[in-house]
């Protein structure tokens, strides 16, 4: 039976901290995973991925308490999953996104069989099994821990004073690709999204420990930014699946979400950072 969750607060240590915010994702993950698995829902895939993205954000924030070889090998399994489900997603995406156009019987048909595929390959996976393992590494005195002394003070530490730190670094990593959204390249704008999500997922995780981040910007922007962004790479991963290249100019709902999201970046990127 898994341990009751506890409100987090400033003064819960780093190891439940991680505990509570990793049996969290998984639980997430296997109720979308049960979507994936038995019906042909959209929203499935797409929770699964967030699921298991914001678990991959915990690793990595929390990684200097964990085993370095067990910790890989969880990540590595988690974006497996995620990769393989990104199939599915991207061709959930594409049918949704052109279900007016010519050819949308054979697009149902090549949905159908990605999504048999992805169902046949998760069952070899024993992704199902993803929360069941989590909760076994993830116990007191479990083999994903680090045992070294310097392991050990860390993960009893509060959880508030260390938060700072990874807030701090995940917002340079931000910060770093420039103060204009409109002037990053395709794959620039990719890469910034994902360091985005990673600050969101942080944000909402350390919420309850650092004061500030349950307000504004910071309680909706980078949700909307994600939202912004995530029309433009939608319509991206259509034109891919297309095998057509990206016009110069962007259409008008695309072009609106490209405002949108610069706008977002300029009020985020000059607020006041409540972790300083």
């Amino acid at each position: 039976m898994a341990e009751p969750a506890e409100p987090l607060l400033p003064s819960t240590t780093c190891e439940a901290a991680f505990r509570q915010i990793a049996r969290d994702c998984a639980s997430d993950f296997a109720e979308a995973l049960d979507t994936v698995l038995d019906c042909d829902a959209p929203e499935g895939p797409h929770k699964a991925r967030v699921a298991l993205r914001r678990l991959t954000t915990a690793i990595d924030a929390f990684s200097d308490l964990l085993r370095r070889k067990r910790q890989t090998r969880l990540r590595d399994q988690a974006k497996a999953i995620f990769r393989l489900l990104g199939k599915l997603r991207d061709s959930d995406v594409h049918l949704e996104t052109r279900c007016d156009m010519p050819g949308h019987k054979g697009r149902l048909r090549r949905n159908a069989r990605i999504r048999a595929k992805v169902r046949k390959r998760l069952k070899s996976l024993q992704a199902d099994q993803l929360a069941a393992q989590l909760a076994r590494l993830t116990a007191q005195g479990g083999k994903l821990w680090r045992r070294s002394e310097g392991a050990r003070a860390a993960q009893s530490a509060p959880v508030g004073g260390w938060a700072v730190g990874r807030l701090a670094s995940a917002w340079a990593d931000c910060g770093c690709h420039g103060a204009s959204v409109s002037t990053m390249d395709p794959l620039a704008r990719h890469e910034f999204r994902k360091d985005l999500k990673s600050m969101r997922y942080l944000v909402e995780f350390l919420g309850p420990v650092v004061p500030g981040l349950d307000q504004e910007p910071f309680r909706s922007d980078f949700r909307d930014i994600q939202d912004a962004l995530g029309i433009l790479n939608d319509w991206q991963v259509a034109m891919a699946l297309e095998g057509r290249a990206l016009p110069k100019v962007l259409p008008g709902k695309q072009a609106r979400a490209l405002v949108a999201a610069e706008a977002l970046w300029l009020r985020l990127s000059t607020a006041p950072l409540p972790w300083v």
